[in-house]
């Protein structure tokens, strides 16, 4: 045999071999371990955030340009905006955000007007996409108690509380007690309300549920009420309407600078000569409140008295307000305002040595004392009403010894028997 033929042999030899350990060693081998891969995360590409405030006087647009938008991108987020918020209804103070990635486009602005909900507009592909968000709050009803050293608010805030609860006190018991004239150092309140806080701050309170006002020795009370379907309202302890025919005053918070008088001296003309109202002291722009309700019969400058609002009431009363900076929105004759209504703003227009509101009454062109009326009860409880009123005064004056929070158990008993929804 040739070594050619020899060669070929001995490799066919050597395969087969091969071929018959591969046959039998194949069921028993451990297959080779996976290579490992590597997980890359999604890219999460960073973003610029930039905050504003809404400053008294600005418009959305303003501050939106503010935050670096361009004028001609500002046009479809403002018309996205629109579509989930009245711009003019904005407040001061309104926190707005706007964020942007790493190339300076917009990617979403958010809103926040108040504790209740943030507005956000986002890009969603080629559109803007509005939404409103609740924002998480926690509620809990509490007792706030205190003692007036100097002011309400000053009383208030030593309490822990927000100046938006001393006006609620002021407005319950604003028939009965001039805020600006009989509040005296020794004064105490207790008011039972629904704190909302969110983010471990308080944001706002529910309607006062009952309250005490002990003034110079004389105690009021306050609870609220509602019945057959009707709006809530006030009676004290034995059922009697707080609200009065007038309010004690057309202001919330003043002072009295000059009162009703037959000869008082004129800060300006230098003689003496009736003064035929009240005069309170207050800076421009302070908000003026009819104290009725009745129909605008004037609005306009009138001699002395500079700008000038009368009203009509039922029973021969009309009341004026005087030396206003600007008119009330929708103010003029023979519009119907309502008694708390804002008819006008302080000014120092006519004869006025500075800002402040003069303040008239006549009852069938006689003129009275703006100090000594007012107190004409509203129409009382219904008598079916009053031992369903009782029951319900007795559960909430009691709870107004104690401050703190109240138990979740009683805060449950409360809602299950409350005439009146908690949240207002």
């Amino acid at each position: 045999m040739r070594f050619a033929d020899r060669l070929l042999a001995g490799l066919a030899v050597l395969v087969l071999a091969l071929a018959r350990w591969s046959t039998a060693t194949v069921g028993t081998m451990t297959p080779a371990a996976p290579r490992p891969c590597l997980v890359v995360p999604p890219l999460t590409l960073p973003t610029v955030v930039r905050q504003g405030v809404l400053a008294s006087g600005e418009t959305l647009a303003a501050l939106v340009r503010r935050l670096g938008l361009s004028p001609s991108e500002m046009l479809p987020w403002l018309a996205a905006v629109r579509a989930q918020i009245d711009p003019r209804a904005l407040p001061v103070g309104l926190v707005a955000e706007a964020v942007f990635d790493v190339h300076g486009e917009v990617k979403a602005l958010r809103l926040t007007p108040d504790w209740r909900s943030t507005v956000v507009v986002e890009r969603s592909g080629a559109k803007l996409v509005g939404r409103h968000e609740e924002r998480p709050v926690e509620r809990e009803v509490v007792v706030v108690q205190g003692t007036v050293q100097s002011s309400l608010f000053d009383a208030i805030a030593a309490a822990g509380e927000g100046d938006t609860l001393a006006v609620a006190l002021a407005d319950l018991f604003q028939w009965d007690i001039d805020f600006h004239r009989e509040v005296r150092s020794g004064d105490s309140f207790a008011i039972l309300v629904e704190r909302i806080r969110s983010a471990g701050r308080t944001v706002g309170y529910g309607p006062v549920m009952a309250a005490s006002y002990d003034n110079r020795g004389k105690r009021f009370t306050a609870v609220r009420y509602a019945f057959a379907g009707d709006r809530p309202s006030y009676y004290d302890e034995r059922g009697r309407p707080l609200h009065k025919q007038f309010l004690r005053a057309p202001l919330k918070f003043s002072r009295v600078t000059s009162r009703f008088s037959l000869a008082r001296m004129h800060p300006i003309l230098g003689v003496r000569l009736p003064h035929w109202g009240v005069d309170y002291g207050a800076p421009v722009g302070t908000p003026v409140m009819v104290t009725a309700d009745g129909v605008v019969t004037f609005t306009g400058r009138r001699g002395g008295g500079g700008n000038t609002v009368e009203v009509r009431h039922p029973g021969g009363y009309v009341t004026a307000y005087l030396h206003l900076s600007r008119f009330g929105p929708g103010v003029h004759p023979g519009v119907r305002v309502e008694q708390g209504q804002v008819v006008g703003y302080v000014g120092a227009t006519g004869l006025a040595t500075g800002p402040h509101l003069d303040y008239r009454i006549t009852q069938n062109g006689k003129h009275l004392n703006p100090l000594s009326i007012g107190r004409d009860p509203a129409p009382p409880l219904p008598r079916s009403e009053e031992h369903r009123f009782a029951a319900w005064a007795q559960q909430v004056l009691p709870l107004l010894q104690a401050a703190g929070p109240l138990a979740a158990g009683r805060v449950a008993a409360l809602q299950a028997a409350s005439p009146a929804p908690f949240h207002g």
